[in-house]
């Protein structure tokens, strides 16, 4: 194992404001919101002038997104600087600290005080107000991004801890609400009253209403919550015999609501017991009557051997649900409260279960979210331990069918904005440089609409300037992500890699759709609702739903070819290498060129990288509008591990540091070996120049050894930087 110690300190300062090559808030269109309001317009998101707008996104979490007034417009710049120009504010529906709901007016018990476990904790208290200072700090950084060029993605209901004081019934029992907030009658009401709050409050340093504030470009209704999902993953049954968490079994007094809900709604489709008898071939027993309110509820167990009429009715009417709480919650928030974003249902999050069901509900208000991550942590015991967890650590390049932009594709709807607005390869996998440049440059080949890193930070608003990576999530303090976010910047708002050129349209039956949802393919193994086709589409076409109520299912078995063993783009830009034990990606674009994977050697029209570094991503992208072979100035990003000072793993398998996450300084671990360029049009000398973590130049250049027109550099561990500056003489 690695002596993580050993390699050189890299920190980024968190109130590094000073202008650098690698500023790429040129790239922002100041302020946020001055044209008018992000909207819709042929299948993309577009700006208020009618200009096609890429969200470039990362998530603030808790109290992150409420930084001290002293510190917003510098982490607003800071943010603006690394090409970052949305935030997603994520998890805000807390108590103060933590959130904008009102503090606790009853002093908390001191081992409560300020403890990140509290979040979860229920008190006696109402949930039901704003907090005064905390929309105070709110309206500032919103301000303060906006005036930097940075939208905002609004989450209404995340995670909010109901009280009893709220008129919530078993409200210890319920978690963050999953599934009940969707036909729940006060658990509705109370989600309104919070939207109305928030989205009616008056921001007095714009002078807009947030429902009227064009910086903010998205409002979001529910976070990773499906009531479909819920029935199919287990999650109704009612069988609750203590607090659960999140993602448990809901309260026994709701799951009598959800019976009596599916009996009533059994009896307005089926007016007597026989027809529903005939409906559903005789799988009914004696006992079940829906006038009687005795039709039982399937259990996913016994999902297989359900009839299909049975099995399709109870789907449909989990699927009513979120339709109607959707369309009640869209027309309250544009009828009576008048918002003018555009907003988002919920996010097509599960990929152990097919989400197509879902992503047509979602596909109502004319936009799509996904989430993934390569390689979540699991955690055994405790949902959110910090020490009781293992990741696979393998590298995202071995799996191309089952890699996140596979695994992402399969939620894109045909002439709709797709935006990502989760996704990461969580610290402190060995192989996470491979995350951002890959993402990044297959969304270009789909033409999607948005890409959100989870998360920027989502711990005390106070302690900015700590670091230190402090978990899975955070990025601000991770040198390698920050760097990978300012060069992926530049190319994805830019659009530096083609769109695909063929669009592969998936038909499926209303029919399939339903049974999809028994199926016992996981759907990580098989993306899409059409098992022939394999994740490696998403690598080489473009593909989307197009519609879910087809004749017939299309593609058919061998309609669509696709290659094996080295996976092409049919743009020809992108080239993923399937290799047992070494895979590789490269791209390869006028304006952008990277190759990805473990040590060896990487080829692209002007790039030639050979490192002995165990993994890296080695990106090359000119820093103009010209492309590579005519640009003045290029910035190259040299990517690999990145650690804790102290951050140990518990044994060579290397999937777990349990609690031995190390502390401040960050550590990067160099990238060695040596690199040509070719191509260069009328280049009489090039220089390289180390960037130190503001992105200044460090040291003196050093130039490149010309062998003819190619132009050899060697990259030395004594540079100790991710980024590199690159100027040609001519």
């Amino acid at each position: 194992m690695p002596d993580h110690d050993a390699w050189p300190e890299f920190v980024l300062p968190w109130d590094d404001n000073a202008s650098a090559p690698t500023d790429m808030s040129f790239l922002l269109d100041r302020p946020a919101g001055a044209h008018g309001f992000i909207r819709i317009a042929d299948g993309h998101l577009i700006t208020g002038n009618g200009v096609r707008y890429r969200a470039w996104g990362q998530n603030l979490t808790g109290a992150a997104a409420l930084p001290p007034v002293s510190k917003a417009p510098i982490l607003a710049r800071r943010l603006g600087k690394y090409g970052i120009n949305c935030l997603r504010l994520h998890h805000i529906d807390h108590r103060w600290p933590h959130g904008v709901l009102l503090r606790r007016l009853a002093r908390p018990a001191p081992h409560e005080e300020g403890s990140a476990s509290s979040l979860s904790r229920r008190d006696s208290e109402p949930t039901r107000s704003l907090d005064p200072e905390a929309m105070a700090r709110l309206d500032y950084f919103i301000a303060c991004c906006g005036d930097n060029g940075i939208y905002m993605d609004l989450n209404l209901n995340v995670s909010r801890p109901f009280t009893a004081a709220d008129g919530v019934k078993q409200v210890d029992w319920i978690g963050f609400g999953k599934g009940l907030t969707y036909f729940d009658p006060q658990l509705i009401r109370l989600q309104k009253e919070y939207a109305a709050q928030m989205l009616g409050h008056v921001n007095p340093f714009t002078g807009h209403r947030y429902a009227e504030d064009p910086t903010i470009a998205i409002v979001e209704l529910v976070n990773e919550n499906s009531i479909v999902e819920s029935w199919v993953c287990g999650r109704l049954r009612g069988e609750q015999t203590k607090p659960f968490g999140n993602w448990g079994d809901i309260p026994p007094a709701y799951a009598e609501d959800l019976d009596r809900l599916w009996n009533h709604w059994l009896a307005r489709r089926y007016p007597d017991r026989q027809m529903l008898v005939q409906s559903w071939s005789g799988d009914l027993c004696d006992y079940e009557d829906p006038s009687a309110g005795s039709v039982r509820r399937l259990r996913p167990e016994e999902f297989a051997t359900a009839g299909r009429g049975r099995f399709h009715d109870e789907a449909t009417f989990y699927a009513e649900i979120e339709r109607r709480f959707f369309r009640e919650m869209a027309a309250y928030l544009r009828g009576e409260l008048g918002v003018r974003q555009v907003i988002i249902g919920s996010s097509d999050h599960n990929h152990s279960i097919h989400g197509t069901l879902h992503v047509e509900n979602n596909s109502e208000f004319g936009i799509i979210d996904g989430h993934v991550y390569w390689q979540h942590p699991r955690m055994p015991g405790d949902a959110w331990s910090p020490t009781d967890w293992t990741i696979t650590n393998t590298p995202m390049v071995d799996a191309p069918d089952h890699s996140a932009p596979a695994q992402l594709s399969r939620s894109r709807v045909k002439g709709l904005p797709y935006i990502v607005s989760e996704t990461n390869e969580p610290f402190p996998n060995d192989h996470a440089a491979e995350y951002i440049p890959i993402v990044a440059a297959y969304a270009l080949l789909q033409d999607w609409d948005g890409l959100f890193i989870y998360s920027h930070r989502g711990d005390s608003a106070e302690q900015w300037g700590d670091n230190v990576i402090s978990g899975f999530w955070p990025t601000a303090n991770d040198p390698l992500k920050m760097v990978e976010t300012a060069i992926g910047a530049l190319v994805f708002l830019r659009g530096d890699v083609q769109a695909a050129r063929q669009m592969v349209e998936r038909h499926v039956t209303h029919e399939r759709v339903l049974d999809s949802l028994r199926s016992d393919l996981p759907d990580d193994v098989y993306p899409y609702e059409l098992h022939h086709l394999p994740g490696r589409l998403a690598l080489v076409h473009a593909t989307a739903l197009a519609n879910f109520h087809a004749d017939s299912p299309s593609p058919a078995v061998g309609d669509t070819v696709l290659p094996a063993g080295t996976i092409t783009s049919d743009t020809g830009e992108l080239i993923w290498e399937e290799k047992p034990g070494d895979g590789r990606v490269r791209v390869d674009t006028p304006r952008y060129q990277a190759g990805i994977g473990r040590a060896g050697h990487y080829a692209t029209s002007n790039l030639t990288v050979e490192f002995e570094t165990p993994f890296a991503a080695v990106q090359l992208v000119s820093l103009e509008a010209e492309p590579i072979a005519r640009a003045q100035r290029l910035l190259l990003v040299t990517g690999a591990r990145v650690a804790n000072t102290g951050l140990r793993w518990k044994d060579d398998s290397r999937t777990s540091v349990g609690e031995q996450w190390g502390h401040a300084p960050v550590r990067i671990e160099p990238v060695t070996g040596w690199l040509e360029l070719c191509g260069l049009e009328g280049v009489k000398g090039l220089t390289l120049y180390p960037l130190d973590p503001r992105g200044q130049p460090s040291a003196e250049g050093r130039p490149f050894l010309a062998e003819g027109d190619i132009w050899k550099i060697t990259l030395d561990r004594k540079d100790a930087t991710l980024w590199y500056l690159i100027r040609a003489a001519r």
